[in-house]
């Protein structure tokens, strides 16, 4: 399995309350179903650090997959109205070592 983590930092310092809000729905709704389609996509997370900055995470079967995934994000940014308030991504990429889910427990 393949990772990929991309480092968002805001221009300004930190990023608007309401930008965030307006970026999540964006996220959801236009950016997660294009990465749904990359093969070998098992799961894409996004985290707001404090409104310092935002860090998305993607596990892929393979370095293909995640780096489509780098590709298309930064298609998305360019078109996104929180392009001129976001600087270009930290990225990384690499073999996943170790990956454990819980199972989901019925109680």
């Amino acid at each position: 399995m393949f990772a990929t983590i991309r480092r968002y930092k805001p221009k300004s310092g930190t990023f608007d309350k309401k930008a965030i809000d307006g970026l999540k729905g964006r996220i959801e709704s236009s950016f997660v179903p294009t990465i749904q389609e990359i093969p070998g996509f098992h799961c894409y997370y996004v985290l707001n650090v404090g409104g310092k900055e935002l860090i998305s995470i993607g596990l892929f079967e393979d370095k293909t997959g995640a780096t489509e995934s780098t590709r298309r994000a930064a298609e998305f940014v360019k078109k996104d109205p929180i392009k001129d308030q976001i600087g270009s991504p930290e990225i990384h990429e690499g073999d996943l070592l170790v990956a454990k889910e819980s199972a989901i427990a019925t109680r």
